[in-house]
């Protein structure tokens, strides 16, 4: 009789660790499954996180780009070549201006640069006396100063010229020692003209000028200057 209740004292005890070795096993797998899960989920999240900032670095790059293409086209727009005191639409004026202002003074002028000369009293003008090479550089009120020819009215020389005009080729023959040479330019970015009227050599060497006193030419440059191109 005791040896069968010992037996079975001892499969009760067998049974009961036999149980607590399968729930053991089963909560084993409970939190191996659990682990996988958690591990998962954090795998997702992270590969979520990952492609969230891949778009959202594209999607910035994409903007600095729109950005940049925007500023650029703004630049672009914004740029535009500098204007200057004169140009080739100017010069053109004043030649139509010199011309009807001459036949209303009775006199025909013709245009001159320093590749295209008239002979003034024996001297070249205006190559012979625009520019640091004159052989018989300009004087104003009795000062020789510096002159050099342009095409916009600027330069280092005191006087920048735009234009020369004279009658001493298409004038009178009855006029002939009464000849006009006309310089129009820029100093200090102010327009001035500049007549004379010297018909021989004097002890300085230079061809003497002087502001006009004509004022339908000195307000017909300065209208030019302005803007005021048309006839």
């Amino acid at each position: 009789m005791k040896k069968s209740v010992i037996s079975m004292g001892v499969l009760i005890g067998v049974l009961a660790l036999s149980g607590c070795s399968k729930s053991e096993d089963t909560t084993t797998k409970n939190s191996s499954t659990s682990q996988t899960s958690i591990s998962t989920t954090m795998s997702s999240t992270k590969q979520s996180n990952i492609t969230t900032s891949s778009t959202t670095s594209t999607m910035s790059s994409t903007s600095t780009g729109v950005s940049t293409s925007q500023s650029m086209e703004s630049t672009s727009e914004t740029i535009s070549e500098p204007e200057t005191a004169w140009n080739a639409e100017k010069s053109g004026a004043l030649d139509s201006f010199m011309t009807s202002w001459g036949q209303e003074m009775g006199q025909t002028y013709g245009a001159y640069q320093p590749n295209n000369n008239v002979n003034y009293y024996g001297v070249q003008f205006p190559s012979e006396v625009v520019g640091a090479n004159a052989k018989m550089p300009i004087a104003i009120n009795d000062i020789i100063v510096s002159s050099e020819w342009s095409e916009t009215g600027e330069s280092s020389a005191e006087y920048s010229i735009v234009a020369a005009y004279s009658d001493a080729q298409t004038g009178s023959p009855k006029a002939s020692m009464s000849r006009h040479v006309y310089l129009f330019g820029f100093t200090n970015d102010q327009p001035v003209v500049l007549v004379s009227m010297q018909n021989q050599g004097m002890p300085d060497g230079a061809l003497h000028f002087r502001l006009t006193e004509n004022a339908a030419l000195t307000n017909g440059f300065q209208g030019i200057v302005a803007g005021h191109v048309s006839e």
